[in-house]
């Protein structure tokens, strides 16, 4: 990675790039692999400096806790005067470290992750709400949300989707519909997949590959749809991927509430293969 690639990722962390620049920037985190592992390192980095800051602090407290208590043997009632500063000195070191941490930490994106352990059915919201609650209706996405979708989404990518070559034997409509996907040409993979049979339109694996292609050309509500039943029906190989796809599609669509407790339970759970990206992505949003 180039020295003014470095500055240009300081800087985007900053908010200091300008339109033309900040399209640029997310333009390269979807071509460009290395840049997008040289983000997602900086990234981790900033996170490292917070955690070790609040460590720090609380470690500098409690030696001082101690070497008062040292001072002033037999004499608990003097002990208390020295924790109100201590407190509001611990508050505001952790809220000025969490503010920094904040709005250093925007728009990041995590790396794709391979199929992890299934997850929990109780993870995730129930297909329609309650009669007496109100859904959330969509509404057009701020900026701000679109920004954060842009960076976070990626189709899902792992060696298993890559078709393996048969010689001149033509291949089958779904494993043509696969190799588009691959190649990352959505619109012509959606064309394909209405050539499919009615068997195979409705194999949940292949559904959720329908899923990302309807999420990259804009269609995130008819994404959600197909991601709901997915995870649902949990036969797919990809059913533990799907929450986090499901949370990118409420953010593409405006629903941010619908996809703030999407992201919230995601990262709340040790088994899900997209805890940092929901963690990251949440902290997006703020």
């Amino acid at each position: 990675m180039e020295e003014q690639d470095d500055k240009l990722i300081e800087r985007y962390y900053l908010h200091d790039l300008s339109e033309a620049e900040l399209i640029d920037f997310q333009r390269r985190l979807k071509e460009d692999e290395a840049f997008w592992e040289a983000v997602h390192l900086h990234v981790d980095a900033l996170e490292a400096i917070r955690l070790e800051g609040i460590a720090l602090l609380r470690k500098r407290l409690t030696a001082k806790g101690r070497e008062l208590d040292a001072q002033n043997p037999g004499k608990p009632g003097r002990q208390w005067l020295w924790i109100l500063p201590a407190l509001l000195l611990c508050a505001f070191g952790i809220w000025l470290l969490l503010r920094i941490s904040q709005n250093n930490n925007a728009d990041a994106k995590s790396p794709v992750q391979n199929n992890p352990p299934v997850l929990p059915a109780d993870t995730l919201p129930p297909a329609s709400p309650p009669e007496n609650e109100v859904r959330e209706q969509p509404v057009q996405a701020v900026p701000h949300e679109r920004q954060v979708f842009a960076t976070w989404f990626r189709p899902y990518r792992d060696e298993s989707l890559e078709s393996s070559v048969r010689g001149n034997e033509a291949p089958s409509p779904s494993e043509r519909f696969q190799q588009l996907y691959w190649d990352g040409d959505c619109r012509a993979a959606l064309a394909a997949f209405d050539s499919l049979s009615n068997y195979a339109q409705k194999n949940d694996n292949l559904l959720f590959l329908k899923a990302n292609c309807l999420l990259d050309t804009g269609s995130g509500e008819e994404a959600a749809l197909l991601l709901e039943n997915i995870i649902r029906n949990g036969r797919s190989r990809f059913t533990t991927q799907a929450p986090w796809y499901l949370a990118l599609s409420r953010l593409q669509t405006g629903r941010r509430k619908e996809a703030e407790v999407l992201l919230r339970r995601i990262a709340a759970d040790t088994g899900s293969p997209r805890r940092a990206d929901a963690r990251g992505a949440l902290q997006a949003m703020k």
